[in-house]
């Protein structure tokens, strides 16, 4: 199919005149374009269709004040979208954009926070080696890079709890005295034993995103604490993710875990087991068990952004945490409509780009805030 068809065929899609088959045919030819040699914008369309044309992806996307329904993955969407901007683009968001060099943010350098029983706090130094010591003096773990590695004691008679706040913009890693290593996600606090003691569980408390990999020990359970539930487990590998006002959820890696859910603080309702693949999300009280590919919920500890079908809201939600930026979406109705994409060394300007090319919208910086608005030319 050349050039002239390929536009027809965009014509009657608009227009609602497409039938199953040419829907089909437009999909393949769209394909074609994955070769960055072959450029979208050979299509020419002209100004007056764009809108038209987005228009019309995004009323297959959404309902009017109603969650999204999705009609069309966002691979289709993108590349429907990508013939709207008149630029070169796989069906994925991979693509690194041009830079918006007139627009920066200033970027905070905060830092990781280990706050000890004692009540002191210690600034970390990622990169950097040092030494954690007790009210005595004595050492109870080491840091290098960006990992501390506490020291395991035996004759443990009461907690003493350590806690470690790791900002927006950073990742960080500890190893419990158990050997049980704890990778923590951006805006996460995290408190935990400094030892634990023999015959009683292993309990710690999250609030934010981590990845456990618990070492084996049958005679103590390991008990991931959070706000709406709680992670039972032997020794295994999974992630728990408890943002505030985001949905709770557990994803099994490796081994076996138990769910249950918290309210107000106390155990309501009766476990749920899942296995490796599994993700069980607590909604509206009731937990939500699901397949999933679970390399999108572990990416962010090698500094992939993915995401999967995720509402806009949510997105945000990840930019800011993972580039400690602030974002103000003033598009409301963008914020239902689900995406698919996949960030790795990109910067926040590159990855607003993408989506601006996709999603219709436009932004501007102020009081290093990032606004962003609807594209006037793009009404839903």
């Amino acid at each position: 199919m050349d050039a002239k068809q390929g536009r027809a065929l965009f014509n009657k899609y608009v227009n609602n005149e497409c039938s199953p088959e040419e829907r089909e045919l437009l999909e393949k030819y769209l394909d074609s374009f994955q070769d960055d040699s072959l450029e979208l914008s050979d299509l020419n369309f002209d100004e007056e269709i764009k809108p038209k044309m987005w228009s019309k992806i995004m009323s297959e996307t959404t309902k009017e004040k109603q969650p999204v329904v999705r009609v069309l993955s966002f691979s289709s969407v993108m590349k429907y979208a990508a013939v709207i901007a008149g630029i070169a683009i796989g069906v994925s968001i991979w693509a690194n954009l041009h830079n918006t060099s007139s627009q920066s943010l200033v970027i905070g350098d905060d830092k990781v926070v280990l706050r000890t029983s004692e009540g002191t706090s210690n600034e970390i130094v990622i990169g950097g080696i040092s030494q954690i010591n007790d009210d005595e003096g004595g050492v109870i773990a080491s840091q290098e890079g960006d990992v501390i590695v506490y020291k395991p004691k035996s004759d443990v008679k009461q907690l003493v709890f350590n806690e470690i706040e790791v900002p927006r913009g950073k990742t960080f890693k500890v190893v419990l005295s158990d050997g049980t290593s704890v990778h923590l996600n951006s805006g996460t606090i995290f408190k935990f034993p400094v030892n634990f003691i023999q015959g009683e569980e292993r309990k710690v408390f999250l609030t934010g995103e981590a990845y456990f990999e618990v070492a084996k020990d049958p005679e103590h359970p390991f008990l991931v604490n959070t706000s709406g539930m709680d992670v039972r487990v032997l020794g295994t590998h999974f992630n728990v993710s408890s943002y505030e006002g985001s949905v709770a959820h557990a994803v099994l890696i490796e081994g076996s875990v138990a769910v249950q859910e918290k309210d107000g603080g106390n155990i309501v309702g009766t476990e749920k087991v899942i296995v490796p693949g599994q993700k069980a999300s607590l909604v509206s009280g009731k937990f939500e068990v699901q397949e999933v590919d679970v390399e999108d919920y572990v990416g962010w500890m090698r500094n992939v952004l993915i995401f999967n079908d995720e509402p806009f809201s949510e997105i945000v939600k990840k930019i800011e945490r993972r580039y400690n930026v602030e974002i103000k979406n003033e598009y409301k109705e963008l914020a239902p409509v689900r995406f698919n994409g996949k960030f790795d060394d990109e910067t926040v300007i590159d990855l607003l780009e993408t989506f601006r090319a996709s999603a219709g919208f436009d932004y501007h910086i102020s009081d290093n805030k990032v606004i962003i608005n609807q594209n006037k030319r793009n009404s839903l």
